[in-house]
């Protein structure tokens, strides 16, 4: 999940939260959580400060994006991109490397 916000000035950007194991995150802008969808999970609408003006036209907009992982990632054969190579080339991570079977 990746938070972008556009918020007022003094503007609290508001939390999400994973119940069990007890995570907070302050949703401010560009924040990225990875996380399994399976747990509860929340998170608070962004909270203006006392003297705003909450009837102004798009005061305060927050737009959180979802990506759902290809079946490849979750079923554990995928390979991960690591890094560059010195010959323009990418350094894979087999899943081989992530499992001892």
């Amino acid at each position: 999940m990746i938070s972008v916000s556009d918020l007022p000035e003094g503007y609290d950007p508001g939390r999400f939260f994973i119940l069990y194991p007890g995570v907070f995150a302050t949703l401010n802008n560009f924040t990225t959580l990875h996380f399994s969808g399976l747990r509860v999970h929340g998170g608070t609408a962004p909270v203006a400060p006392p003297n705003a003006d909450i009837n102004e036209f798009n005061a305060a907009t927050r737009f959180n994006i979802i990506h759902y992982p290809p079946r490849g990632q979750t079923m554990g054969n995928q390979r991960y991109a690591l890094g560059g190579l010195p010959n323009n080339t990418t350094f894979f991570i087999p899943p081989e490397m992530f499992s001892a079977e």
